[in-house]
């Protein structure tokens, strides 16, 4: 078999406690009475109880994963190679890449399967004349680095390196009319961030910034913070009160990155809005999540009350109910 070198980039991505999930490290006894089970429209061998709900979950998650990754291929020039519970994404086009890296993110979330990627540019080494464009295999030093980038951190983030993001700018997908708008969208979506234990960076592209950073590929002069705000808000409340994230908050290590996502996201939100009033540490969360009521009523109840409390200090209330709709609507469809 003959392959070939290529400059592309990579995304790796994984779903965060599969592993545990799988081998039953998670105790799950009880959580028929925690949330409505049927949200798992899983059947094995013809039963849908959960006799062995962490493989249910299991297989629910893997496929839903799956129906992600199938929908970016389809949206979006690039490559993708699911290897169980994660899958490598690549693609000559930077932008491409990071169209469909934040579009998976902001999907994956939002429908209950919580992940980490690491992003990458460099050599890639793939077979020649590979006609699979779903399902054929990569390797090299950005695949390598991709998947190391990935376990930098805690929640569901996306980390990199200088050099990689150094390359993104060239062919950035948030590039606008406006040059002041366009190197304010790049420099708030790439954010270097100093690890506490050694001191050593680790750059992070933080795709939860931009709902859709497709569509920031238009002749916008400005960016519309209250929308952005508030779907930041509706990732917040998600992974806050979704049913889906229920297995996660039963184990120290599901509720850290949950915890872990809730504070990099509602520490963020303060970029659109100027004030620091959405913010949820992670101490703070994990001393609730394990114990929060789950249900998707429950999760656009606090949407409503955290965009009160933390997110529309002045905002028009016309367009404030507008904008709420429109997110509340995202997250019936999750």
């Amino acid at each position: 078999m003959k392959f070939e070198t290529k400059e592309a980039a990579v995304f790796f991505i994984d779903i965060l406690g599969m592993s545990a999930l799988t081998e039953g490290s998670i105790d799950l006894t009880g959580i028929d009475k925690k949330i409505d089970t049927s949200i798992y429209d899983v059947e094995i061998n013809g039963e849908k109880e959960l006799s062995s709900p962490n493989q249910i979950i299991a297989a629910w998650t893997l496929n839903r994963f799956r129906e992600a990754l199938r929908n970016v291929h389809s949206k979006f020039d690039v490559k993708v190679s699911q290897l169980s519970d994660c899958a490598f994404i690549w693609s000559e086009s930077s932008s491409e890449l990071l169209m469909a890296s934040s579009k998976l993110m902001w999907d994956l979330t939002f429908s209950g399967v919580l992940c980490r990627g690491g992003l990458s540019y460099g050599e890639v080494i793939i077979p020649n004349n590979d006609k699979e464009s779903f399902g054929s295999f990569i390797l090299g030093d950005a695949v390598t680095r991709a998947a190391k980038h990935e376990a930098r951190g805690k929640g569901c983030r996306v980390f990199s390196d200088a050099d990689a993001i150094h390359h993104f700018h060239e062919d950035f997908p948030g590039k606008v009319n406006s040059t002041v708008v366009s190197t304010k969208i790049y420099n708030d979506i790439f954010s270097p961030i100093t690890n506490p234990l050694d001191f050593s960076i680790v750059d992070e592209f933080k795709w939860y910034l931009f709902h859709d950073l497709k569509g920031i590929t238009t002749n916008a002069t400005e960016i519309n913070h209250g929308r952005l705000a508030m779907y930041m808000s509706g990732l917040v409340s998600t992974l806050r009160h979704s049913p889906y994230f229920a297995w996660n908050s039963l184990n120290k290590h599901g509720l850290i990155q949950l915890a872990g996502s809730i504070e990099a996201i509602s520490t963020d939100i303060a970029v659109h809005t100027g004030h620091e009033d959405a913010k949820l540490s992670a101490e703070y969360s994990m001393v609730g999540l394990e114990k929060v009521n789950r249900s998707h009523d429950i999760v656009k109840r606090h949407f409503y009350q955290y965009n009160v409390n933390a997110l529309t200090k002045g905002a028009h209330e016309t367009l404030k109910e507008r904008l709420e709709n429109e997110v509340v609507k995202v997250l019936e469809a999750g």
